[in-house]
């Protein structure tokens, strides 16, 4: 495939989905802490109220992946849209935490659907070696959307309060156009894409029936992507509290530094997809994750706001720069007749560490966060328990990965002849 042919459309059609999803997501993201409390939430909650949407992802995960491998990508992508709109509406609309924690769960679990099944929709499309780049392309449209939703939500929220609405409503206002943004991506979908033609390799079953075991590969992959989760999960509310806290930041502020710093990503994580491709998916993966971890245990030690901007713009540059490579190897290494079903497992490992990560990592801020620990001549604040603890983590996990994972794109193969593909019985 040609590079022209990757920038034109199903790839396109998926990364402008990526991007009003991402946008939509983002939107409430500098004030949800906020928002909790609002509502009757401890501290202390705020990781599980963040957790209980990915609690739900977790859980139905490979299922969903199995039902995208059976019944198609198109569907359940779909299915998880509709879900975003008519969750997300509630969510804007929810009377007290009791209610919000219920809508996050059944939210998490039908929206799940739509993040695998596209994920698998681009694998499907695209040359085995252009993953890496077409991956990075729609990561990047990803986070841009991520960057720009918390920018625009602080300013939806802000505005809000400035025309006179009192301050738990303009917390809720960004939820309706979350769900309007939904919408629009739900057009997208019907009136752009195609669902691929089914192939079969000889000797193989559609949709993965039968129980295979996993590689130790995919295993240590698994490690990998809970580690990863942890890290995203914990970032959640901790940052919000960290800036509100140390630097007396407002929602507004907050969504600006983070959306200014994670544009930094973007052109990043497109080039490390191509580069991902030439070079091998590990270097990548080494260089990105350990840099991304180094720098979450110096941000807690900043003298001032900017050199805290600048750490977490390091960071999400870093992580840019990995995740790309990341998914392509999980690509090289799953079966395409249960590409969705391991893609599912891949997003339960990941989606379990984003409950760990809010929930120890708040309960350890609020415990410690008036706490200093001495080490030596040097002292160390315990509102950065949760950070050291996640470069820690983070660090190892990497490094496992480097080491004991196989990279294909840098083995030595000899030709071979490619399987006789079989069209089934729903192809045209």
């Amino acid at each position: 495939m040609s590079r022209k042919g990757i920038y034109s459309g199903t790839v396109l059609t998926l990364a402008s989905i990526q991007l009003i999803e991402s946008v939509a997501v983002g939107l409430p993201l500098s004030y949800f802490p906020q928002y909790v409390l609002g509502l009757g939430g401890t501290i202390a909650s705020i990781g599980l109220f963040t957790s209980t949407f990915s609690l739900a992802a977790a859980v139905m995960s490979t299922q969903l992946g199995m039902l995208s491998d059976k019944y198609g990508r198109k569907r359940l992508i779909m299915l998880g849209i509709v879900g975003d709109v008519i969750w997300g509406t509630l969510t804007g609309l929810a009377p007290s935490w009791i209610w919000l924690l219920f809508i996050r769960i059944v939210n998490g679990a039908v929206s799940s659907a739509a993040m695998i099944s596209a994920e698998a929709f681009l694998i499907d499309t695209v040359d085995p070696q252009r993953r890496g780049e077409a991956t990075g392309f729609v990561m990047s449209m990803s986070m841009v959307g991520h960057q720009l939703g918390p920018l625009f939500g602080g300013l939806i929220q802000y505005a809000s309060v400035t025309l006179g609405t009192d301050l738990i409503t303009s917390y809720r206002i960004p939820y309706f156009v979350d769900s309007i943004l939904a919408g629009i991506a739900l057009v997208l979908v019907a009136w752009k894409l195609q669902e691929p033609k089914k192939t079969i390799h000889a000797g193989m079953q559609v949709g993965g029936a039968g129980k295979v075991p996993l590689s130790f590969e995919f295993k240590i992959m698994l490690i990998g992507a809970f580690a990863t989760g942890v890290g995203f999960g914990f970032a959640m509310p901790i940052m919000v509290l960290f800036y509100a806290d140390k630097f007396g930041l407002q929602p507004v502020e907050i969504g600006m530094l983070t959306s200014l710093f994670g544009l930094v990503g973007f052109f990043a994580s497109w080039y490390a997809g191509r580069l991902a491709d030439k070079i091998g998916r590990m270097i990548i993966i080494g260089v990105g994750g350990l840099s991304s971890r180094i720098s979450d245990f110096f941000l807690p030690i900043t003298d001032n706001v900017f050199q805290a901007a600048g750490l977490a713009g390091i960071r999400s540059l870093a992580g840019s720069i990995s995740m790309p490579a990341m998914r392509a190897l999980r690509a090289d290494i799953s079966p395409p007749e249960r590409r969705g079903r391991y893609f599912g497992m891949f997003n339960t490992a990941m989606t379990a560490g984003m409950i760990a990560g809010p929930i120890f990592g708040t309960y350890l801020y609020e415990n410690f966060r008036y706490t200093d620990f001495s080490l030596g001549p040097v002292t160390l604040p315990g509102y950065g328990i949760p950070f050291f603890i996640n470069s820690i983590l983070g660090i190892a996990t990497t490094l496992m990965l480097v080491i004991l994972v196989k990279d294909p794109t840098r083995q030595k193969t000899r030709p071979v002849t490619p399987p006789r593909t079989q069209t089934t019985e729903d192809d045209p």
